[in-house]
């Protein structure tokens, strides 16, 4: 009967040290309890709590509870009034915007601001109007900004002015060029056009034998979409250059002119696949005379194939190998 306990209490011991790290865990759980219970509580609004004064503090009501304003923890991160406004419950706000905080938005408001004269006069850009006006049937699933540069060519006929009013003339003639463009907006876009044509010129009022004479164009053009990201684009168009003009006129003398130009017109585009595109244009190639020749309407009607360029190619890899433009 006397050695039982004597067993028990044997037993005792190798128990305790065979889940030390239990005990060890339960004490450690049990200091940070303490300590929570004294440590201060730091705040960002330089207040020092304890946990004790804060239950202790929950018992004066709600009154108690009210703050003048809450600030953000992290240092850097915006408050609503910081981002730009952004509520919750209130409309979308473009990630650009929201990811800018205060300068997203001043650049946006900025840019409004800048543009905000063209609907007095009647024209668009994206920031007033979005993609486009709801015409021509507008791109969905694509845009002509995916791909917002371009090359082309162009042929057709260039019907001319007279060159010296009443002494040279030229007949109408084939021309064709080049075209190197950009669309910066859904709404707008620059060109830079290059056209070569070799019209006969002819002697007013004689019988002689028509030449051959030559002209280059060359010029940088503003476009404007007034239906915007739409598959049937027209388009207006004004632009500044010069041309060079090379012929022999009735007195036999060579004539090698550059005359500044300012070309203005229209034309339709119509995208066939997102990098292809048709084109028909209409421009009034007007050169102001100088060196002895006249100011010129020289009238060009041309077609033309658009080649769209820029796109990027998606690529999630490795969740998805897809290499597919839109």
């Amino acid at each position: 009967m006397v050695a039982k306990p004597k067993i028990l209490c044997a037993r005792i011991p190798a128990w305790v040290s065979d889940h030390a790290a239990l005990w060890t865990l339960l004490g450690w759980l049990l200091a940070c309890q303490v300590c929570a219970a004294q440590s201060p509580l730091h705040f960002p609004n330089g207040k020092y709590f304890s946990a004790l004064e804060m239950e202790t503090d929950a018992d004066l009501g709600r009154e108690a509870a009210q703050f003048e304003q809450w600030e953000g923890i992290l240092n850097g991160v915006p408050s609503s009034a910081d981002a730009g406004g952004l509520d919750p419950g209130g409309p979308a706000v473009p990630f650009e915007q929201w990811a800018g905080g205060a300068g997203g938005q001043a650049d946006a408001v900025g840019t409004q601001r800048f543009f905000g004269w063209m609907p007095v006069f009647n024209f668009h850009h994206s920031t007033t109007a979005g993609r486009h006006v709801g015409r021509g049937l507008p791109l969905e699933g694509t845009s002509w900004k995916n791909r917002p540069y371009h090359v082309d060519w162009f042929l057709g006929s260039l019907l001319g002015d007279q060159m010296i009013d009443g002494r040279v003339d030229q007949d109408n003639e084939l021309i064709a060029g080049l075209r190197l463009g950009w669309d910066f907006d859904h709404f707008w876009g620059l060109e830079w056009r290059f056209g070569w044509s070799d019209p006969n010129v002819r002697l007013v009022g004689t019988e002689a034998t028509p030449q051959n004479g030559s002209i280059f164009l060359s010029d940088v053009d503003l476009l404007y979409y007034p239906w915007g990201d739409s598959r049937m684009r027209p388009y207006g168009l004004l632009g500044l250059g010069f041309a060079r003009y090379e012929f022999t006129d009735d007195r036999t003398i060579r004539y090698n002119a550059t005359l500044v130009t300012l070309p203005f017109g229209g034309g339709l585009q119509i995208q066939q696949r997102p990098w292809l595109a048709w084109r028909f244009e209409i421009l009034d190639n007007m050169a102001f005379g100088a060196d002895g020749l006249s100011t010129q309407h020289n009238v060009s009607l041309t077609a033309g194939m658009e080649f769209r360029l820029g796109a990027r190619a998606e690529s999630y890899w490795p969740w998805r190998s897809s290499r597919r433009i839109w």
